[in-house]
């Protein structure tokens, strides 16, 4: 914390210079009796071997540039959500694409602020978890001839997404709606994080759109489950499992791909997978 530079304001205390070289700091609550309310402008600019920040509850507001040029930056944890977020606030975090936050509320200037992938992680008051990827998006101007006007082109469906999220929480219902988009647009690895994000942590999932996203994973079974098994991911594996949605074909390409990948955890979970919903066979698969 002696790395750490306050100052006193009428309310509370605002951190205007880290000095740390340290690659993971925490912002304390507290100064002095005072809670810390504010980061100040440029306070963690330049700290190129920055990759993580937490930020206590009684933050609100983070000031102009302050992650400025933090290149490894990865995460940012947030103990409540932000009222605001200064221009350029996290100008150049190109490596940030994890933020986890307590509360449904303040969301929109924490989103908002990026074009890059965002994989937001929110706590909610009453316990619950949800997990929402927020895609990365890009845009551009052409002009139109005549009459030598400008408009505003965006490529892929990150925009849109951000859209669903207000200064009060998040429109779940609009989000979910705006996965065909994601599925015209966006690369399919994402578009799978999607669904797979929405089913593993269904916070006012709708049935449609629960069965919207199944059925995609469906659709795409090969290489979706190709990726589940290289990233030797148990929780979506499980899923897929559970909701039967891999043929009996894809079952047994898949319990030989996941012995290649020396994955012993899947192999045992589809073969009892097979065995329960297909009976025995006479393939043998060395763990």
């Amino acid at each position: 914390m002696e790395n750490l530079i306050f100052e006193q304001k009428k309310y509370g205390a605002v951190l205007v210079k880290s000095d740390s070289s340290a690659v993971f700091v925490t912002v304390p609550d507290m100064w002095q009796g005072l809670p810390v309310t504010e980061i100040g402008d440029y306070a963690f600019a330049q700290q190129t071997q920055l990759r993580r920040v937490t930020l206590p509850r009684s933050v609100d507001s983070i000031g102009n540039h302050v992650f400025y040029n933090c290149f490894t930056l990865e995460q940012l944890i947030l103990q409540n959500g932000l009222r605001s977020v200064g221009d350029g606030a996290f100008k150049n975090c190109r490596a940030l694409h994890r933020i986890s936050v307590r509360g449904l509320t303040w969301l929109k200037s924490i989103v908002t602020d990026f074009t890059n992938e965002i994989v937001l992680t929110i706590d909610t008051e009453d316990g619950q978890k949800i997990v929402l990827l927020f895609p990365a998006y890009d845009y551009a101007f052409q002009e139109i001839i005549p009459p030598r006007e400008f408009r505003s082109v965006t490529y892929g469906s990150g925009s849109f997404y951000r859209m669903c999220v207000t200064r009060d929480g998040i429109n779940f219902n609009e989000y979910d709606q705006t996965f065909p988009r994601a599925m015209r647009e966006d690369e399919p690895e994402v578009v799978q994080d999607i669904a797979f994000y929405r089913l593993l942590y269904p916070y006012q999932l709708r049935p449609k759109y629960r069965e919207m996203y199944l059925n995609y994973l469906s659709r795409h079974a090969p290489e979706v489950v190709s990726a589940v098994l290289a990233a030797r991911d148990l929780g979506r594996l499980e899923l897929l499992i559970k909701n039967e949605l891999l043929t009996r074909e894809q079952l047994e390409g898949a319990i030989a791909a996941a012995s290649q990948n020396d994955f012993p955890e899947g192999v045992s979970l589809l073969m009892d997978h097979r065995l329960s919903r297909f009976g025995r066979s006479n393939r043998r698969f060395a763990l």
